[in-house]
């Protein structure tokens, strides 16, 4: 048991390692070195050096849980329960997410040894053969009644000393209920048997639009993901907190658009495939924007170190280049880095995967490897995170230029990395983004606004010819720009979380169609015509994800922060005493300790944001939109 830790000292004792821990701030941390390491795997991973490597990777995940849930059996202290459930997601999450990477961005091998006994296929079939059988592993765990009476134990008998142990015990406890652990035995095999049918459709459907065109098959696949939530939620009767959600955001809708139809200035007679268009058009016209004056000031090497001043700027730390031992990299173009504290050590790894390539992972996005952890009063598990990106590469890499809405997207996974380097949680069931999905995106929300901000970008924004500094007059004509036709774009949002609740609502409306669902609820939510023969919900990746879960409260964020605050900090500032909890504390207090009161408010037992906060953000100011109205 334990095999992780023993293997760095197997001396310690398993109690010794359950204990509850008092002080976990301030110890030193190290990352590994691999500069002079022997060849390994991905990741670091020894198993991972071949397509046989997965299989051998999972059984060791399930042999380890496997021998905890032995241990968990025995009933021992709460406090050991709660250490051990937390190892046992430790090990099923890291191998889950991680076989991820791999599956989408593994692109050739790069040690010419491993490519002549595997191809790709073969890398990209494991990857997906583990996935699977991991998932399938974590619902057998998640319906496993020893683990849920041990769990309900910790938290019943009041012996857990830390405010995040018995928020560990209450989450883990939930999180056993939403698998319908405490449904009768026949109900509960089908709750687990609906899991494993849209975990499958789930990647079906991303299949279909990986390879960027819609099959005959897709919307039947989509039909089938909404039959099969809705069967589940009506198991669990949890459909009361959808609607609540639908709630928050129509009340918005008055003000909406009634503003939009002051943005939209071309009337009817604007085709939706012209929107895109002529908005940039209009944009660029009004502020004299170049796009290609814009990005000669956006080199993609300059905007790296940009980032890096700014993480040394808001919480005093580096990040360092670190060398990779071979086999680590599943690409020559990833970078590795190391987030470095003077008085701390070493915070955390990040990948970081930049450009563009055939058969590579479509979007951008922030996979959790690791996820950080207390292990002894000093020794920490630390957070290994990867970024994924596609930018255009030429043949020079330090040619690369972005526009500003690249570089907010940079900008925006690395505020999401950041949230987990810079938290510092006992249990890794808390780290990072391992947080409340709405909450999930508004760090990485606040983030980006640091790419709209001068005072930053001066500080690395340089054309790539004459070294001249970005004008405060392009910064503002940037900001001025992005905000011209925003309530058009709220109001896409709006419809986006409309569709997403009604096809996953409790009840869907008569036809069942969901194309025709669209194409009515656009009628009468949005100014946008609808097309015929379109299926903008067979293409939406975040129906997978999120399934009627996330309305996130990051839209509020630009009314309340306040204007001209300081950029810099430390590891005692607010940005840093929200990241560093990462969700061992309630969203809304996070929140409130970082912007004040008045952001949400509590409704039926849950938060909701607080409308009156959007309602003040200056994208609804009529007086911002008058300009193209004449």
């Amino acid at each position: 048991m334990w095999n992780f830790i023993r293997r760095r000292d197997p001396k310690i004792h398993v109690k010794r390692l359950l204990k509850p821990y008092v002080n976990h701030r301030h110890f030193r941390t190290r990352a590994v070195d691999r500069q002079n390491a022997s060849p390994t795997g991905l990741y670091g991973f020894d198993h991972l050096k071949s397509p046989e490597g997965f299989k051998r990777f999972v059984d060791d995940a399930i042999e380890s849980s496997g021998e905890l849930v032995d241990y968990i059996s025995g009933m021992p202290s709460s406090a050991e329960i709660i250490r051990a459930m937390d190892e046992i997601s430790d090990t099923g999450h890291r191998r889950s997410v991680l076989l991820l990477i791999p599956r989408n961005t593994v692109d050739k091998l790069i040690r010419p040894d491993i490519y002549k006994f595997c191809c790709f296929r073969g890398f990209v079939e494991e990857a997906n053969k583990a996935t699977m059988r991991i998932n399938e592993y974590l619902h057998f765990l998640n319906t496993n009644h020893t683990l849920y009476n041990a769990v309900k134990k910790a938290e019943q008998d009041g012996h857990l000393l830390t405010e995040e142990a018995r928020r560990a015990a209450l989450h883990l406890r939930i999180d056993f209920e939403k698998g319908g652990i405490h449904l009768p035995s026949g109900k509960l095999d089908r709750v687990n048997q609906l899991n494993l049918i849209a975990l499958q459709l789930c990647r079906e459907k991303m299949a279909y639009l990986k390879g960027n065109f819609v099959l005959h098959a897709n919307p039947k696949v989509l039909d089938k993901l909404i039959d099969s939530r809705r069967e589940l939620a009506q198991l669990m009767r949890k459909f009361e907190a959808s609607f609540r959600k639908i709630i928050s955001v129509t009340g918005l809708e008055d003000d909406v658009f009634e503003q939009q139809d002051q943005d939209l200035l071309l009337g009817s007679d604007l085709e939706p495939w012209d929107e895109a268009y002529y908005t940039a058009m209009m944009k660029s016209s009004a502020y004299s924007l170049d796009s290609s004056v814009v990005a000669s000031y956006f080199f993609l090497p300059q905007c790296i170190e940009g980032l890096k001043l700014l993480v040394k700027s808001l919480f005093g730390a580096n990040f360092v280049s670190v060398p990779m031992a071979p086999g680590e990299s599943w690409h020559p173009h990833v970078l590795k880095m190391c987030l470095h504290h003077s008085e701390e050590g070493d915070l955390g790894s990040l990948y970081v995967d930049l450009y563009s390539r055939k058969g590579k992972y479509p979007g951008c996005a922030t996979f959790a490897i690791k996820g950080g952890r207390k292990i002894s009063d000093t020794e920490y598990q630390l957070p290994v995170m990867a970024l994924v990106f596609n930018f255009s590469r030429s043949h020079d890499s330090s040619t690369v230029r972005l526009n500003h809405g690249e570089l907010e997207t940079l900008f925006h996974e690395f505020g999401h990395a950041l949230h987990a380097l810079l938290s510092r949680t006992d249990y890794q069931h808390f780290s990072g983004t391992r947080v409340a999905l709405d909450f999930a995106e508004t760090p990485s929300h606040l983030f980006e606004y640091y790419a709209r901000d001068y005072r930053v970008l001066r500080k690395f924004a340089r054309h790539h010819s004459t070294g001249e500094v970005i004008p405060e007059k392009l910064v503002k004509s940037l900001n001025g720009a992005r905000d011209v036709f925003a309530t058009t774009e709220l109001q896409r949002q709006i419809f986006y979380t409309l569709v997403d609740q009604t096809l996953f609502g409790e009840q869907l409306p008569v036809p069942r169609d969901s194309s025709s669902i669209v194409a009515h609820l656009k009628r009468q939510h949005s100014n946008e015509k609808h097309v015929e023969g379109t299926h903008m919900q067979l293409r939406f990746t975040h129906f997978l994800t999120y399934g009627a879960g996330n309305v996130t409260t990051a839209t509020c964020m630009p009314s309340v922060l306040p204007r001209g605050s300081s950029i810099t900090g430390n590891r005692n500032s607010a940005q840093n005493k929200t990241l560093q909890h990462g969700g061992a504390k309630e969203p809304a207090d996070l929140l409130t300790d970082l912007v004040g009161d008045g952001i949400v408010r509590y409704h039926n037992g849950g938060i909701v944001p607080d409308i009156t906060s959007l309602k003040e953000v200056k994208l609804l100011d009529k007086r911002k939109t008058g300009l193209f109205c004449k």
